[in-house]
């Protein structure tokens, strides 16, 4: 099969150029300068159209330009965009009545913040003002945010956290197993193991934390650290541990609410409830709007302790508010939840397809419209291979799809309006971008500029 390459016009090129130099972010090779989205595809400024399979970094639950959300957007701009933190206004209020009532237990108050990493903070500083103890445990292979509290408890690897020793917190244990059982932490097989990885984590904290422990926290699923997917035992057996320790357990939901595994929340697939639970990116609809859910009893006992309530500049603003609300209402209107569960299935299924055909698919995971293709140099030995990954990813570009990839990871996340007969489009031009790969294209493959090997 001949190498496909992707065709650039002067003027898309030279804002490439213009972006290079002005512009301090991550960028994929070859870098794409995109100009307009629609459903569930983007366009460039060359007017080549794509599959956004990253749902807008996982913020876009209902793709681009939906009607409903543009014509909120209009009205609201036309009424009140933003106000002073200091006052609320009635999208605020309204979207959090909504967020609380679907929630279980009794988590209904919610404290609004900017960025999901502002979230998990606040969810951290509730921790400190309620148990008193200072200790911050987390899951290795999780990721929580770049602010320097989270990053500390983020432990994907990678150039973030390099030279960044001095700013992080001391009270920090990363110290949790993650219940990644296709390459297991303790060496061990699932589910004769009886989740040993949380016994021997257990054990661990024994030993990295002073014992005075405010909090765990974790992600639903582990998606940045390998879309790692825990057994039914272990988010209710982590639970258990929290209480045993007297911490609060903290769940970042920030890459799968609302709906995305095929429930509202991730953790509604296993038997727990959260003491604060973290919304962010799929909840704001594109918008600056986050926060963290806990109780009245926690929210009240942690008030005015540690600086919570917290507010930012542009925390609760009515715009974002009135976006987000709409579009949660829409997904729970719509029942797109249940939507991404049915065709999570298919999606699962072609891609099993793929995995069977080519050596170079170790494993699919995920729940839902978040499924994630393990690459590995032989399915014997399991070992990553972010090389090809990268060139699959790259070759997937070519094809037309926008894919995630870091180091041996391949993220499928497309919006939840996405089709059957879209999903089915999208799974044989990947398998062309895999063709491609096994036969070495890109010959020339930009390494030092690949995302995936950050």
């Amino acid at each position: 099969m001949d190498e496909k390459t992707l065709r650039l016009s002067n003027t898309h090129a030279d804002l490439v150029d213009r972006d290079r130099k002005h512009v301090l972010g991550w960028r994929y090779s070859p870098s794409i300068v995109f100009r307009a989205g629609k459903g569930v595809t983007l366009i460039d400024v060359d007017g080549n159209e794509y599959y956004d399979l990253t749902s807008g970094m996982m913020c876009l639950a209902l793709g681009h330009g939906h009607p409903e959300l543009v014509e909120t957007i209009k009205e609201q701009a036309e009424l009140f965009v933003h106000e002073s933190s200091w006052y609320s206004n009635p999208w605020l209020i309204e979207f959090a009545e909504l967020l609380a009532s679907t929630l279980p237990g009794n988590l209904s108050v919610v404290n609004f913040t900017v960025t999901g990493s502002e979230a998990n903070e606040v969810a951290m500083r509730m921790a400190l003002g309620v148990t008193g103890a200072y200790d911050m445990v987390s899951v290795v292979r999780g990721l929580h945010g770049g602010s320097l509290a989270v990053e500390s408890l983020t432990t994907v690897g990678g150039a973030r956290r390099r030279h960044l020793g001095p700013l992080m917190i001391p009270s920090r244990a990363n110290a949790i197993f993650p219940p990644f059982c296709y390459r297991c932490p303790v060496n061990l097989e699932y589910p004769q193991c009886d989740v040993a990885c949380l016994r021997s984590s257990e054990e661990l904290m024994e030993y990295v934390t002073s014992k005075n422990v405010a909090a765990i926290i974790t992600e639903t699923m582990l998606v940045a650290g390998g879309m790692i997917v825990p057994p039914p035992e272990w988010l209710p057996r982590l639970k258990r541990v929290a209480e045993d320790w007297g911490a609060l357990l903290i769940v970042d939901e920030a890459q799968l609410a609302p709906g995305r595994t095929g429930k509202l929340w991730g953790f509604e697939h296993y038997d727990v409830v959260p003491d604060i639970v973290t919304f962010a990116k799929g909840m704001s609809a594109g918008f600056s709007i986050c926060g963290a859910v806990t109780t009245p009893e926690i929210a009240e006992h942690a008030k005015g302790t540690v600086g919570i309530p917290w507010a930012g500049t542009y925390s609760g603003d009515p715009l974002p508010a009135a976006v987000a609300k709409k579009q949660l209402e829409i997904v729970l209107r719509d029942n797109l939840a249940q939507q991404a569960e049915r065709l999570g299935e298919f999606l699962r299924n072609r891609l099993e397809e793929l995995h069977k055909k080519y050596e170079v698919i170790g494993d699919v995971r995920g729940k839902g419209l978040y499924q994630m293709l393990d690459v590995v140099k032989s399915r014997e030995s399991r070992a990553p291979d972010p090389v090809m990954a990268e060139r699959i990813r790259h070759n997937a570009l070519v094809e037309g799809l926008v894919l995630i990839c870091v180091k041996n990871y391949l993220r499928i996340c497309p919006p939840l309006i996405i089709t059957q007969g879209d999903l089915d489009e999208v799974v044989g031009r990947l398998e062309l971008a895999i063709q491609r790969a096994i036969e070495g294209h890109p010959e020339q493959l930009e390494l030092t500029e690949s995302g995936s090997l950050a």
